[in-house]
């Protein structure tokens, strides 16, 4: 499949804009998959169900994939989505992770503090 490379170099060069939102909260402690995000680009294009990992290297955003059965049984993984350059793929990790933990500082500022009991008229 053939792509087309931009013209002009500085459109090459400019990077296209990209957000993330959390859409879903894993509330247990002990899930290795905290959230789930969403990644706009561009405003043209959205990435659905990207995963934020707690791994052994630490928090990571997984792409989505889908996972079938091969013709001898064993499971096999297919990529949904996935950035091309390293540049993309850290642009993407980036804005997922500031996502999740924007989105923990707001649970926790929900919560009210353990300290704190019913309020007291006096």
């Amino acid at each position: 499949m053939a792509t087309k490379k931009p013209a002009n170099t500085k459109a090459a060069a400019q990077k296209t804009p990209l957000t993330a939102k959390i859409d879903r909260m894993i509330e247990r402690e002990d899930a290795t998959v905290k959230a789930y995000a969403s990644v706009n680009i561009g405003g043209e294009f959205v990435i659905k169900d990207i995963a934020v990992v707690d791994g052994q290297k630490g928090l990571r955003a997984r792409m989505p994939f889908r996972s079938y059965k091969g013709a001898n049984g064993d499971t096999k993984y297919s990529d949904i989505a996935f950035a091309l350059t390293d540049s993309a793929r850290q642009s993407v990790q980036d804005a997922v992770l500031g996502a999740y933990r924007e989105a923990l500082e707001e649970s926790e500022d929900e919560l009210p503090d353990e300290d704190e009991g019913p309020a007291q008229k006096m």
